[in-house]
């Protein structure tokens, strides 16, 4: 048996109210829609031939003292009676769509609701309107309850009634404001300026202003855009009008870019989408963003304005431009803040992509100053893409620059020096091998972001170059083991700094290495390095932030390895590389008996100064060690004591002090 169907029964009230307070984001657009609604009349107009764009016109007249009605007046296609039945007094019912039923891409609006967003403002929408084909004047009225009247004006009733379409809105008291004449003045710039349709806001007398003005989508003209000689202070012949054209539209793009940025732009790149009909420039920035930042897009379709900060359309390397577009082919949503996410944008976004990087690459083959320009701004931005794009690094990464232990130096520099590039992959273990290494060798601090993948890529971009990884465990291993008669010497002075260390968890070697000046080295593993930060900045930190930090600290790896009892704030897995050739630890060997406390608090000292000089952070114990070693030797050079010191700590039994 075959169940009977029925229609869903819908609140026409509701669904008017769903459509109208929610589809958009603030009241403001419900002009935004009118003049779309107007500019697509007009443009079906021009098409049947009946109209030139010359003489179109959309005039908006806003609430005032003469008049407590807003209007939006356009000289377009008009409506016969039966369209407007049709059209307006059904939810979704459009006329810009083709025979398919599918969404035509030369108009704006294609969902039929557009006009519900005036229901924002106002309870009731008039429409007038007289077919440019012709036929007899018709008024339709909507009111928020989700009721409509239609009749038809003859005779005088319409004779006031031009070929077009007007329409009038009375706004609710709280909307006022929102349709005066400066307001109307404001958003009509803000959507509307490079509408190719004439846009007129008509203020009280003498005060009518043209909204229109230049659109700054690109600087290409194409023969039929021109301008006539007369018109162009250059003589010759058309390529030198049309190379005097393109720079002053080039001219005018950077005054545009510099109003949009606040700064005159560092370049001008073109965009050109013919696939979707998008075509715009790119404004690359001529100072930093802020870390994390994201560029978003202004972007306009048909010249009215669709978003002033659209997300997502360029990738996530291009924080150094902001983008300016027009599109005609590209899919809007319902309520035009934004394109569908189908596969036309997906073409755009890549396109947009592609020239981006095409740019750049044009910089590194034929204008080195201008890329060293872009670098010295847009450093990061160009090595997050190069990460990404072997071909794209192949060119660039030669000009980039590396922090090494012998200064700042462009990567061609380094293969130049060394082709087998070693480089250090934290900044820690950076600051460690820098006072080590040898002079003559090059160690790139690989441990900023996209640096480390830089390294990596190296041998893939530059033929006759290599890079590998280097820590301190392979500098010491390097390092001259102490044999011959200084053997016995040196494990003594490791035995007695073992036991001056104790209950620091750090190990002691004894090697032979240069420089003389460094008499030791502190090595710690970079996962417990990275617990030692952190529980630094938690000892340091209270409140939100400090709990914060425990949690973290709480949860890492690392802590999961520390040591139980007093000293678990402690490090683990370090070592203390005591340097045979410096003299300091040479004089440690030396040292008799009786001066045994010198000596353990030389040691201390030692140890403190190679965690300082390796930039790891100093924790609680750390600075007290310090603190009571240079009260000690004060102590021990000076006779003054301190309360809990006595110099009978300091002599063998028997002795004593002279009177």
């Amino acid at each position: 048996m075959t169940l009977p169907s029925h229609p869903f029964q819908v609140n026409l009230h509701a669904v008017v109210e769903l459509l109208s307070t929610h589809i958009y984001s603030n009241p403001r657009v419900f002009l935004r829609e009118l003049i779309q609604n107007a500019r697509d009349a007009i443009m079906t107009r021009i098409e049947a031939g009946t109209l030139t764009l010359d003489d179109a016109l959309i005039q908006v007249t806003p609430v005032g003292p003469e008049s407590g009605e807003l209007v939006v007046t356009d000289n377009g296609a008009g409506m016969h009676r039966e369209e407007m039945a049709e059209l307006l007094s059904t939810v979704g019912q459009s006329s810009k769509r083709d025979i398919f039923d599918l969404p035509r891409t030369d108009r704006l609006g294609q969902f039929g609701i557009g006009l519900l967003s005036c229901f924002m403002v106002s309870d009731e929408i008039v429409v007038e309107t007289r077919p440019a084909s012709g036929g007899e004047a018709s008024r339709w009225v909507g009111r928020s309850d989700g009721t409509f009247t239609l009749e038809a004006l003859e005779g005088s009733a319409g004779s006031h009634v031009a070929v077009g379409t007007s329409v009038r809105l009375t706004p609710r008291p709280e909307a006022r404001e929102l349709t005066s004449y400066v307001r109307v003045w404001e958003l009509a710039t803000t959507f509307a300026e490079f509408l190719p349709v004439t846009l007129e806001v008509c203020g009280p007398r003498g005060t009518e202003r043209f909204v229109n003005r230049t659109p700054f989508f690109t600087r290409h003209l194409s023969p039929g855009a021109l301008p006539s000689a007369a018109d162009a202070p250059v003589e010759g012949s058309e390529d030198d009008l049309y190379a005097w054209a393109l720079e002053r539209d080039l001219e005018h793009l950077a005054e545009y870019g510099t109003e949009l940025l606040g700064a005159q732009p560092l370049d001008i790149i073109d965009i050109s989408v013919p696939e979707t009909g998008t075509r715009g420039t790119a404004f690359v920035l001529p100072a930093s963003p802020s870390p994390g930042a994201r560029q978003a897009t202004r972007a306009y379709m048909g010249g009215l304005l669709v978003s002033e900060a659209l997300p997502d359309l360029l990738p996530e390397w291009a924080f150094f431009v902001r983008v300016v577009l027009d599109s005609t082919g590209l899919t809007p949503t319902a309520s035009r803040e934004g394109f569908v996410n189908d596969e036309a944008l997906a073409v755009t976004k890549r396109a947009i992509a592609s020239t981006l990087r095409a740019w750049i690459l044009s910089l590194a083959e034929s204008d080195p100053r201008g890329l060293q320009r872009f670098l010295a701004i847009h450093d990061l931005a160009l090595r997050s893409l190069a990460v990404h794009d072997v071909e794209l690094a192949r060119i660039v990464l030669p000009h980039f620059t590396f922090e090494t232990n012998q200064g700042r130096m462009l990567v061609s520099e380094i293969v130049e020096a060394n082709p087998r590039v070693r480089y250090a992959e934290t900044t820690e273990e950076f600051r460690q091998l820098a006072g080590v290494v040898p002079s003559d060798q090059v160690v790139v601090n690989a441990g900023y972001v996209y640096e480390k993948d830089l390294m990596r890529m190296l041998g893939e971009t530059i033929a006759s170059a290599s890079a590998a990884p280097i820590t301190l465990g392979d500098v010491i291993a390097q390092f001259g083991a102490v044999f011959g008669p200084d053997k016995e010497a040196a494990e003594r002075v490791r035995a007695f700094a073992e036991t001056a260390l104790f209950g620091l968890d750090c190990d002691v070697q004894v090697r032979a290495f240069t420089p003389e000046d460094v008499p030791a080295l502190y090595v710690v593993d970079p996962d417990v390095l990275r617990s030692m930060e952190l529980r630094r900045l938690e000892e340091s930190t209270s409140g939100f932030w400090g709990d914060l930090m425990r949690e973290v600290t709480a949860s890492s790896p690392e802590t999961e390895r520390a040591p139980e009892g007093p000293d678990s704030s402690l490090p683990t897995l370090a070592t203390l590389v005591l340097n045979w050739n410096s003299p300091l630890v040479k004089m440690l060997a030396g040292i008799e008996s009786e001066d045994q406390v010198v000596a353990s608090r030389t040691v201390r000292l030692i140890y403190v100064q190679a965690m300082l000089a390796g930039h790891n952070p100093l924790r609680p114990a750390d600075r007290a060690i310090l603190n009571e070693s240079l009260s000690d030797m004060l102590a021990l050079s000076t006779n003054l004591m301190r309360r809990d010191l006595s110099i009978e700590d300091f002599l063998e039994p028997g002795e004593g002090t002279e009177s």
